[in-house]
């Protein structure tokens, strides 16, 4: 019986340069094995794996749920990162978005193409 999801591996072009990116968020580095690293998320690990080539086509959208999302938002522009939506493509948020469903949200893309959301964690449950 399948528990809980346990790890996520994203090819990467240049995976130290994915690792940095994933630390400047707040991702937290676990280990390494010849070029091949291990961050935390919360329970779940992301596997950052050396490859030839990013993603292909459209790229897998990952969501992450925080508990202070405009604590990261900010910590995300301090560190150069440049947050966004794919509601408003090309522009650069300095505050989170209210999603037409509700939810607080902005996105960023990692140095391989990996699109990531980043939502507020909700009291209520719901896994918009």
């Amino acid at each position: 019986m399948i528990s809980a999801l346990d790890h996520v591996v994203l090819f990467c072009k240049d995976a130290e340069a994915a690792r940095r990116w994933y630390e400047q968020v707040g991702f937290t580095y676990l280990r390494g094995h010849e070029g091949m690293h291990w961050l935390g998320l919360g329970g779940i690990e992301l596997m950052l794996h050396p490859a030839d080539q990013g993603p292909s086509g459209q790229p897998p959208m990952l969501h992450a749920r925080v508990n202070d999302l405009d604590a990261l938002l900010a910590r995300c522009r301090e560190a150069g990162l440049k947050p966004g939506s794919h509601q408003q493509p090309g522009v650069e948020l300095t505050e989170p978005m209210t999603m037409p469903w509700g939810a607080r949200q902005f996105e960023l893309v990692d140095p391989d193409g990996h699109p990531w959301g980043f939502l507020e964690n909700r009291s209520d449950g719901d896994a918009s």
